[in-house]
């Protein structure tokens, strides 16, 4: 499409929305994976989307379901997450595989947020998926959106968030004949009620194997949505939360409870020059990992949930969390120009084995 086109009223939203916050050469790609233990078509599919889009005109036009083989699921996985979204194009994308078993769920997330993906899917599916988030509500902001980005410009030029340094446990390759340029992968877990806190306390854990950084930073994906109130709209919010170094889990859980919901995204870019200021400082932005729970959720014929955020920021590392009454998954996402498909493999691997020796909890923290 021409540039000097304008941009469909959608795409303009939707860039507006993330235009003041974090990387700039961010996609803003976020997916979820739902596992079915009953078929679904692309007619179906195609048709509740279609309605779907027609009612909320802010999703942007219906988008193609794009019918994979397993084979080549996770490149197209992966570009559903990493491909940029052009003017014109849906700002939804969906993938069934051959066997109607596997539905993937992207958005710009601009658009919607993790639970919004959720809202999308079950629409898309023409069933409901019950969830047990209860959110954050009306929980206020501390300080308002340009106070808070000055912060953030401090921090990035004076104390910059630590990062993981993959150079440390295994040799990094800077190309190994693959294309792809993000890798995305899950691992189902038995089903259990570890929470956001106990993600976070395994997080640090592995920081601390990975990295000599004294300034672990997470960023926890949250919503304001009430409980059951799964509406495709955009009601996303994000907790900043400084870690110290061996904090027991009970210390991350108190430092999760205490901190403030950074305050919301301005539909604005001022002019452009939020986004040039970003990208000036681009490779001091971020935060140590990014995480996004997306609760216990349950449906007719749901068997799992994968969440992936949008990997933001130098050595992005966003890892999802998402269970059902059948499993829960734990989801990794990363860029390959920070991790070669080795580190994220290793990476993965020691989130694993940190999240698994947390002990259970009674309900998501």
């Amino acid at each position: 499409m021409p540039k000097h086109r304008p941009q469909p009223p959608a795409a303009r939203h939707a860039r507006e929305v993330v235009g003041l916050y974090g990387d700039p050469d961010n996609t803003w790609g976020i997916c979820a994976e739902l596992g079915l233990t009953e078929p679904v078509s692309v007619d179906e599919l195609t048709r509740n989307l279609a309605a779907l889009c027609a009612g909320r005109p802010l999703l942007g036009e219906p988008p193609i379901v794009r019918a994979v083989s397993s084979d080549a699921w996770d490149d197209a996985r992966a570009d559903v997450a990493s491909v940029p979204y052009a003017d014109g194009e849906p700002l939804l994308r969906i993938l069934l595989d051959s066997r109607g078993l596997r539905l993937l769920v992207g958005a710009h997330h601009g658009v919607v947020d993790g639970l919004g993906l959720v809202a999308v899917a079950a629409a898309a599916l023409g069933r409901p998926i019950d969830s047990g988030a209860g959110g954050i509500g009306a929980r206020p902001a501390r300080h308002g959106f340009l106070r808070s980005s000055l912060g953030r410009l401090v921090e990035a030029v004076f104390a910059p968030p630590s990062r993981f340094e993959p150079t440390t446990l295994v040799e990094r390759r800077h190309g190994d004949g693959n294309d792809r340029h993000e890798d995305l992968s899950l691992v189902r877990l038995d089903p259990g009620r570890r929470g956001t806190a106990a993600l976070a306390h395994a997080v640090l854990r592995v920081f601390e194997d990975w990295s000599a950084g004294t300034r672990p930073l997470v960023v926890v994906g949250a919503s304001r949505r009430s409980p059951g109130d799964l509406q495709p709209d955009r009601q996303t919010a994000f907790l900043r939360v400084q870690l110290r170094r061996r904090s027991t889990r009970d210390a991350v859980r108190a430092a999760l409870a205490a901190v403030s919901p950074e305050p919301d995204f301005p539909v604005t870019s001022v002019g452009g020059v939020g986004p040039r200021v970003t990208h000036l400082l681009r490779r001091r932005l971020g935060a140590t990992a990014l995480l996004s729970n997306l609760g216990m959720l349950d449906g007719r014929g749901l068997d799992y949930v994968a969440m992936f955020p949008a990997a933001s920021g130098p050595r992005a590392v966003a890892i999802g969390l998402a269970s059902t009454p059948r499993a829960t998954v734990l989801s990794l996402h990363t860029r390959r120009a920070d991790f070669s498909s080795a580190d994220h493999a290793a990476l993965l691997e020691a989130l694993v084995e940190k999240f698994s020796a947390e002990p259970g909890q009674s309900a998501a923290q």
